[in-house]
């Protein structure tokens, strides 16, 4: 019979061994997000709130973005372990930096790009209106790096226009305040800021990349190569935990701003909810993805992609598709459906 000394020792180390088991188990994961806290980034922080992360043995800690090129450098440097991020500069960094390790898109997010040229100037109604105007722009962004490929299929002569290079943030206020004639952008964020703002969004026109033949992808789920390969299950868990939470609120885009307002108490709940479901209808709930679920990418639209990336960034050499995406690590296509 066991003394009741030596019960207690033992529940103690079966707890000590229990607790050093699931301290083991549980993967500590830096994010970076694209952007602040608004509403397209709304899907991982509220996979985070109601512990889809925490189902797959992830401890998540998930920071604001700078912006979807700045991502990659984060994850790059290793001061991040994944990120939402532009997968155009991921090419990029991948040519330019060949002694640091790849970067991989595990899981696209924005199947159609929503790269665009917003303006409220009754006089600009066709993309070459915008020769001989003000466009506000910011100079390492994707909608200003990219913006080359938009030209040469609207016939758009660049050196006519200005462009005016400011910090993302200040676009719509200065947009606003009539110091330009245009801005580029992603459209779900330069609608709702205006939008906020006070604008009359029912005069906004946009002039979206995707509608003049332009085929790249856009935010991706991108780590280094290295971390995929040595944490796989990692990977698919955190992809089955964003996967869950995108099923969620691509149904009821409200259920997720309580996870913004918890990390940002200045956020308008009614406008990035609108912001969200903005996003969802255009950049991810495609034909395509409704038909074949999210997260995949179609090999034929990705080589052309990488064809029009490697032109507009001037790239020293061609990736591969191999070197851009991979679908191993994605969930089963039943987990990626979405409803329209």
């Amino acid at each position: 019979m066991i003394s009741s000394k030596r019960f207690v020792f033992l529940a103690a180390s079966l707890l000590a061994i229990a607790a050093a088991q699931s301290s083991h188990a549980e993967e500590k994961l830096r994010m970076t997000l694209d952007w602040t806290f608004q509403g397209p980034q709304s899907i991982y922080t509220y996979a985070a709130d109601k512990g889809y992360f925490a189902d797959e043995g992830i401890n998540i800690t998930i920071d604001r973005g700078n912006g979807s090129a700045d991502a990659i450098t984060r994850v790059g440097s290793g001061a991040y372990d994944i990120a939402v991020g532009d997968v155009n500069s991921m090419m990029e960094y991948n040519v330019k930096n060949t002694s640091l390790p790849p970067l991989i898109a595990v899981m696209m997010i924005y199947d159609r790009v929503p790269l665009c040229v917003v303006t409220t100037d009754p006089r600009i109604q066709a993309p070459k209106d915008l020769e001989g105007k003000r466009i506000l722009t910011s100079p390492g962004a994707a909608d200003f790096r990219l913006f080359p490929l938009f030209a040469r299929e609207t016939m758009i002569d660049t050196s006519k226009i200005r462009f005016i290079n400011v910090q993302p943030t200040m676009r719509e206020s200065l947009l606003m305040r009539g110091e330009a004639d245009g801005s580029t952008g992603f459209y779900h964020t330069s609608l709702l800021t205006l939008k906020s703002m006070g604008a009359d969004v029912s005069k906004l026109k946009a002039f979206m990349y995707y509608d003049y033949g332009i085929k790249i992808y856009g935010n991706a789920i991108i780590v280094t190569k290295a971390f995929a390969t040595s944490k796989p299950n990692v990977v698919k868990g955190f992809n089955r935990a964003v996967a869950r939470a995108l099923r969620d609120v691509s149904a009821n885009p409200e259920i997720a701003m309580a996870s913004l307002k918890k990390r940002d108490g200045t956020v308008n709940t009614a406008i990035e909810a609108e912001r969200l479901k903005v996003f969802l209808d255009m950049a991810v709930k495609t034909p395509d993805v409704l038909k074949n679920g999210f997260g995949d990418v179609d090999q034929a639209r990705l080589s052309e992609a990488i064809d029009q990336t490697h032109e507009a960034l001037a790239l020293a050499r061609k990736p591969t598709s191999a070197e851009v995406f991979t679908a191993q690590y994605l969930p089963t296509k039943e987990q990626r459906m979405l409803s329209k």
